[in-house]
């Protein structure tokens, strides 16, 4: 099932992140987190490189964070 939503993932990850260069309230970003961490769980390697390849180094460093807390405390690592 996730597989059908895969390829509308990479651009709403993109507005995400548009929206954190933006100025996102950190009340808003806190409440999104479980969903962003949801939708990058269903990211392969390769749409991870496509998201990084579309933003900009200041969308880099925003994106950065909120990607390595997803790896630290949501993604799966097989133990």
């Amino acid at each position: 099932m996730p597989n059908i939503f895969k390829k509308h993932v990479v651009g709403l990850m993109l507005r995400f992140i548009q929206a954190l260069n933006e100025g996102m309230n950190p009340t808003t970003k806190s409440k999104l987190m479980p969903s962003i961490y949801a939708l990058l769980d269903m990211c392969s390697d390769f749409e991870t490189r496509q998201i990084n390849a579309m933003i900009d180094t200041p969308s880099k460093a925003l994106f950065a964070p909120v990607f390595q807390s997803y790896q630290k405390y949501y993604q799966y690592h097989g133990q």
